[in-house]
């Protein structure tokens, strides 16, 4: 190849990079690359400002709320990052329309997104794009709103390594079936009798039991609790234990249960901690809830 080929082709190459890049995003904002001073160059200052880091702006045919990094380190809840960006780096944007759009007008490119649909919620269909970190949201055949976020060449940048299928269960997370905190043994039980009583007489679900400690908390607290209310289910009320998973959650602010009940085959419920374990003061090891009753 002559110098003057290798050249055209070097500014060939940097160009369909800054097309490539330049068509992710919304408005030339793209998440994890724009600052909020670009974003401000471009659109002037918010029409909100809902918190220190996030804002929205609204057009006559678009809201969109804008959530600015926090640039502090990597962890878990509001007082950390998800992504490894400076502050005031572009984390995410998310598009409302007004009003909806027809899907046969928005131009779906089937060859970008996999359609995903909520078995959940029914009306939701999702359609979801790992190279350019959008998900579209469909409901009655109309484009409601588009999340913009970071795409699959943006994977060093995340805190927590991420499995790409989870980009589309986190859009269709199942509801609780029931939660509660802390509660007596007593009282817990009358809860699991009542998930396992909808358990039994649906076949082909599954059991999720994830269990949360609080910020003062026994080592493996979470766990120990989530596993005696699955072996509470099956050594007292006889329930399959393939049919149950026991998850340790994490830390929130107080101790919590969550359980729900999932078909087989779709997307499972994801822990959705509160506290890093950074935060979290362990005041030894975990003991049985069995042998230390609550008296309220």
């Amino acid at each position: 190849m002559s110098s003057m080929k290798l050249i055209a082709y070097v500014f060939l190459t940097i160009a369909m990079a800054a097309t490539s890049i330049q068509a992710r995003g919304w408005r030339g904002i793209i998440p994890l690359r724009s600052s909020r001073a670009e974003v401000e160059r471009l659109l002037g200052p918010p029409t909100e400002e809902i918190s220190k880091n996030t804002v929205s702006y609204r057009t006559g045919t678009e809201s969109a709320t804008i959530r600015y990094a926090t640039g502090l380190p990597c962890g878990i809840g509001e007082k950390y990052s998800q992504w490894k960006v400076l502050r005031n780096t572009v984390e995410s944007i998310t598009v409302t329309l007004i009003p909806a759009i027809p899907l046969s007008k928005f131009g779906i490119d089937e060859s970008k997104y996999k359609e995903r649909r909520d078995p959940h919620l029914p009306q939701n269909v999702y359609y979801v794009s790992d190279s350019e970190g959008e998900i579209v949201r469909v409901a009655a055949g109309e484009v409601q709103d588009i999340n913009y976020t970071g795409a699959l060449a943006d994977e060093t940048l995340a805190c927590f390594p991420r499995q790409r299928s989870s980009v589309d269960c986190d859009a269709m997370s199942p509801p609780h079936f029931d939660f509660y905190g802390n509660i007596r043994f007593s009282d817990e039980q009358a809860r699991l009798d009542n998930f396992v009583i909808t358990l039994t007489d649906e076949k082909d679900r599954i059991g999720y039991i994830i269990a949360y400690a609080g910020p003062r908390a026994r080592i493996r607290e979470a766990q120990t609790r989530a596993e005696q209310a699955k072996n509470y289910l099956v050594t007292v009320r006889h329930f399959p234990a393939s049919r149950l998973i026991a998850i340790d959650g994490g830390y929130r602010d107080e101790p919590e249960v969550d359980l729900y009940i999932v078909a087989k085959g779709v997307c499972p419920p994801r822990p959705i901690p509160a506290v890093d374990p950074r935060d979290v003061k362990i005041i030894g090891a975990s003991t049985s809830r069995r042998s230390k009753r609550r008296a309220h």
